[in-house]
């Protein structure tokens, strides 16, 4: 069946008949309207939100299957999330109307599914929608057999063209059904010929990377920052992607469109500049206007971006973004228990003005005015855009006339002062909104999400050597593994007032696992290493496709096992694998690590060179198995040896390297010619500026491989410099050494790590 609505007069004719009638007749919703529907005790605020419309709603399961098997009838499936403004639309103008509820209940079995619980339900029913109409959105309303095979979908339909909708599909069920079912049937052989497709392999390597990155960047707006002319997505993977490749391969082009769009943000409107957090996108080309919606992967990957850039750059604008992410992550968006909600709600009406609670954001000169005192203002409006080009239905949305950097300058401070200041005329602005309307709050924990953003917070514990990150690190993730299933193997996806509930997907596994690897790198404690090869494991066994080398999204007891072929809004499950994969690598001994990387890398490589705009993680996980990390700590000898590198307030460099148990380096000054010393050099530093090092004193031992004594380093070792010049501390280390047990040694290894600040 292939649907095209009609227009004009006789749509608007049909339209009012079917209401006339429908109005005319008992109400057909539930059988007790004045009580809540089936979905008032689901585990998701989208679902909760549906409770009291006169639809009677199913949440996706058997009981639902089985009344349209019994009943002969197809199924509407509503997918939609609780952030979705035009779920919200619909629900108001069409879910919650008694006309189109008694068309539903009598003609449908109703299914409401949150999209962010059940992303292996929305990977398939959103392909359908593709095919149907070539659009894909939310709310995704599709139309099923009673046996849950697709045949009509679209999203947003405003009542008068939804009832007419119904009425057609209603009519052509009961009219030309082996016409649908035929319809439903090719449509589902579709949907496996896509899920299923790989193209033909290709060689992964540094100049099909180079050629791919290429590409991404040929749609770099130059005058804006960001990608594409129209609305601008955050697009944090592309920019981990970039800044990798400024890293890994010294890449100035990738480097500075990485830093201009993270500029563009940073001092734009996509900033909340009083909460902190990051917009999930701006609805013009220049970064001022945001859509309002908050989530929490958004923030994930801002903050790894942000990180990164810093590490690259050293620009304190970076790192006083990320600080006052990770602070409104902390403060606004974790469960007591320590989980990370969800999201937060965009607050817009249809036409995407703000909506009455939507002034949140947004500012009145009246208002700004009163939130500060004179002094205060007169700086804030030095440094916050309070021009009528920042101002939208009548309000004025806060962006920065520039970077730090250049902000201090102008005002002759220090970056750290203007910084201080700043910090304090946020809080007063944060204190000052916190008597408003506040946007609604998701507040389920998923795990996946969880296991990106516990990612995040682990690395800048380690960029910033800040214990307040890691503990809060530690503390989510310790609630995904005992209170979501980790510990037990069972790990669920998500959590919502009290209960944890739905198996957990594919990339939910290596998200949580690539979390722990992170807490190991931040911690030391073998216990994170552990649980993540744990988790890997698992996923292997419920998720991996043999024959394909690739991953299922969700368990063999599903009724469609769909796969995820490329990126959505987070990575897709093979890319985050490869990444796992790869990390596991480096810190464990196991060759099977290497193994498995290889073989998805290899299933997938074809997709990833021929669309890379679609599988840019991929790309980027790709690069760093081939290539090498750019974590802020480095690992050497199959995990055997860490390394770490970081500047004092003094200005001088300490890289400090820790060993396994029963594990040693050469000296720097091995007792034989044929040793390999260990030496550190820092190559962005003139040759005639060699710094002057202090290695500590070596132990001096014979092992059973050599019957002569040697001079080594073991355990945890220091290497200091002397003070640098204020700005000329060097951004790498660069740090050679040949790790030894007291039967064997590997081979020599040089490892480049960078200084951090």
């Amino acid at each position: 069946m292939t649907y095209r609505p009609q227009t004009g007069i006789a749509s608007f004719m049909l339209a009012f008949l079917v209401c006339m009638l429908l109005f005319g007749q008992d109400a057909l919703a539930r059988p007790d309207p004045s009580k809540p529907n089936r979905l008032a005790g689901e585990t998701s605020l989208y679902l909760r939100e549906h409770a009291d419309n006169p639809v009677d709603w199913y949440p996706w399961g058997e009981e639902a299957f089985e009344k349209a098997r019994r009943e002969n009838k197809p199924i509407l499936l509503s997918i939609g999330y609780a952030t979705c403004l035009y779920c919200h639309v619909m629900e108001q103008e069409s879910y919650s109307n008694e006309t189109i509820a008694s068309l539903l209940n009598e003609h449908f079995v109703a299914i409401k599914v949150d999209r962010e619980q059940r992303p292996d339900i929305d990977e398939t029913f959103i392909l359908a929608t593709q095919l149907f109409s070539g659009a894909s959105g939310w709310p995704n309303n599709v139309f099923l057999t009673p046996d849950l095979k697709p045949f009509f979908g679209g999203l947003y339909f405003p009542p008068v063209q939804f009832i007419d909708v119904l009425t057609q599909v209603s009519d052509s069920w009961q009219a030309n059904r082996n016409a649908v079912v035929a319809e439903a049937d090719r449509a589902v052989d579709l949907i496996h010929q896509v899920m299923r497709h790989r193209r033909a392999a290709r060689t992964v390597n540094g100049a099909a990377l180079s050629e791919a990155t290429g590409q991404l960047l040929a749609g770099f707006d130059r005058d804006n920052g960001g990608f594409g002319s129209g609305p601008k997505f955050t697009q944090e993977f592309l920019l981990l992607l970039l800044l990798d490749r400024a890293e890994l391969f010294d890449d100035t082009a990738a480097l500075h469109a990485a830093t201009a769009t993270l500029d563009a943000m940073v001092t734009g409107g996509v900033r909340d500049h009083v909460g902190g957090g990051f917009h999930r996108y701006a609805i013009d080309p220049a970064w001022t206007v945001p859509n309002l919606e908050i989530m929490l992967f958004n923030q994930a990957g801002m903050a790894r971006a942000l990180l990164q850039a810093y590490r690259l750059t050293g620009k304190e604008t970076y790192a006083d973004a990320v600080r006052h992410l990770l602070d409104f992550v902390v403060r606004d968006m974790t469960a007591p228990e320590g989980g990370f909600y969800t999201s937060l709600d965009p607050e817009l009406d249809r036409n995407g003005g703000f909506s009455r609670d939507g002034l949140h954001y947004t500012w009145t000169d009246a208002a700004f005015e009163q939130a500060l005192a004179p002094d205060d203002l007169a700086f804030a409006e030095r440094i916050f855009d309070l021009t009528p080009a920042n101002e939208f239905a009548g309000r004025n949305i806060l962006t920065m006339k520039g970077s730090l950097e250049k902000l201090a300058e102008d005002e002759g401070l220090t970056v750290a002062t203007l910084r201080a200041r700043l910090r304090s005329i946020r809080e007063a602005l944060r204190l000052a909104r916190g008597y408003r309307p506040a946007p609604r709050r998701d507040e389920k924990i998923l795990s996946g999400w969880n296991g990106m953003m516990i990612l995040a917070i682990a690395e800048a514990a380690i960029v910033f050597d800040e214990p307040s990150y890691r503990d809060a690190a530690i503390e989510a993730a310790e609630f995904v593994w005992s209170t979501m299933g980790g510990a037990t193997g069972t790990l669920k996806r998500s959590h919502f007032d009290g209960k944890a509930s739905v198996e957990a997907t594919q990339p939910d596994f290596a998200f949580v696992a690539l979390a722990c690897l992170s807490l190991y790198d931040a911690t030391e404690d073998d216990i994170w290493l552990e649980r993540a090869k744990a988790l890997a494991s698992t996923m292997n066994a419920q998720f991996f496709d043999a024959a394909r080398n690739d991953y299922f999204l969700n368990g063999a007891d599903s009724f469609y096992r769909p796969k995820m072929i490329a990126d959505t809004e987070q990575p897709s499950g093979n890319a985050a694998a490869i990444e796992l994969f790869s990390r596991l690598m480096r810190r464990d001994g196991d060759p099977a690590h290497q193994a498995m990387a290889e073989k998805i890398l290899a299933s997938i490589s074809g997709d990833i060179l021929e669309s890379p705009r679609e599988n840019v993680y991929a790309l980027r996980a790709a690069a760093q198995f081939l290539e090498r990390e750019t974590s802020s700590v480095r690992m050497a000898a199959r995990g055997r040896v860490r390394v770490e590198a970081r500047e004092t307030k003094n200005k001088t460099v300490i890289v400090a390297v820790s060993m396994a148990p029963g594990w040693h380096v050469n000296s720097d000054r091995p007792n034989e010619e044929f040793f390999i010393p260990t030496k550190l050099t820092f190559p962005d530093l003139p040759e005639n500026a060699d710094a002057i090092l202090r290695y500590p004193e070596p132990r001096t031992l014979t092992l059973r491989f050599h019957n002569k004594p040697l001079s080594l380093f073991e355990e945890r070792f220091e290497i200091t410099t002397e003070a640098f010049p204020s700005n000329s501390v060097p951004k790498v280390a660069q740090l050679t050494l040949q790790a030894c047990s007291d039967t064997i040694c590997l081979e020599p290894e040089t490892l480049s790590v960078p200084v951090l600040r």
